[in-house]
């Protein structure tokens, strides 16, 4: 169709929104690197809080196990990817729900949802801060283990531990979106991303395999992604045996993983109505 004196086709329209779509990305992007660099304590915390995660959850879960076992290779290497896990999966979780909650607390929600940037766009800032500092935790990590512990890490399929990883991000950016859904209907949630995040990734089996679970809880866990994410980065990483078939496993994981994005997609966009209806966004 020719408008103007000039030819309209899908093609140009689909080159056009594409890159205005990057010029949104950045500006979000380039905003939420400038606040996050801004505030050295934000920075510091972020140096300070891995190593204490680590003593926390290694030190506890170590003293349960006999003293021989300290030293094990395979014991270390399974904490070793339990705690990449563990980040990984915490990056995705808090991405999309602190962003929300963050223009919540600066009084710009309201202000951002009203216009027709797409709200993927809007919030993926905060997911790439927390890229990169998922992988300064992940380095820093592998510092701790190799120089405190003085193990060799076990790394047998390096693709196949990065496609794990990357599916458990995508997961994880699912429920982030749930949270998120949270946020904005309930404002301050915090408390209760971090009960249901530590539940979750031990009825997963991020720490132990999910066949030392309860039967009640090792069924709960079969129902979600994490689960096989778990599974399949031991597998790939440790040499492990796999729960499921391969095949039959990653079908599991990406059919979960599509129904998480689909159900926190479709309660962001209600939540976003109702608030819209009720005037609750701009609330605090």
């Amino acid at each position: 169709m020719r408008q103007g004196g000039k030819v309209n086709c899908p093609s140009t329209k689909f080159l056009r929104g594409f890159k205005a779509g990057l010029a949104e990305l950045r500006g979000v992007v380039e905003v939420w690197f400038r606040n996050y660099f801004r505030y050295p304590a934000w920075i510091i915390a972020d140096v300070v809080t891995t190593p204490a995660w680590l003593i926390l959850f290694i030190v506890p879960i170590l003293m349960f196990l006999p003293r021989e076992q300290w030293q094990d290779p395979g014991v270390l290497n399974t904490m070793f990817w339990a705690m990449v896990l563990w980040d990984v999966v915490s990056s995705g979780i808090w991405s999309f729900g602190m962003a929300i909650r963050r223009e919540q607390q600066t009084g710009t929600l309201e202000a951002l949802f009203v216009t027709n940037a797409s709200r993927a766009i809007l919030f993926s800032g905060g997911l790439c801060v927390r890229t990169v500092t998922m992988f300064m935790g992940i380095l820093y990590m592998f510092a701790f283990f190799t120089a405190i512990f003085k193990v060799e890490l076990m790394l047998f399929n390096p693709l196949g531990v990065l496609a794990s990883l990357v599916t458990g991000l995508v997961a994880a950016l699912g429920f982030g979106l749930i949270y998120g859904s949270l946020v904005l209907r309930f404002k301050n949630i915090g408390p209760l991303n971090n009960v249901v995040q530590f539940i979750l990734l031990g009825i997963c089996g991020v720490f132990v395999p999910v066949t030392s679970l309860p039967s009640p809880l090792r069924l709960i866990s079969y129902t979600l992604p994490f689960t096989y994410v778990a599974d399949l980065v031991r597998h790939y990483a440790l040499g492990a045996e796999s729960l499921l078939p391969l095949m039959l496993e990653w079908a599991t994981l990406l059919t979960q993983t599509a129904a998480m994005l689909i159900l926190g997609l479709s309660m962001l966009k209600q939540v976003e109505h109702q608030m819209k209806y009720t005037g609750g966004l701009g609330s605090y």
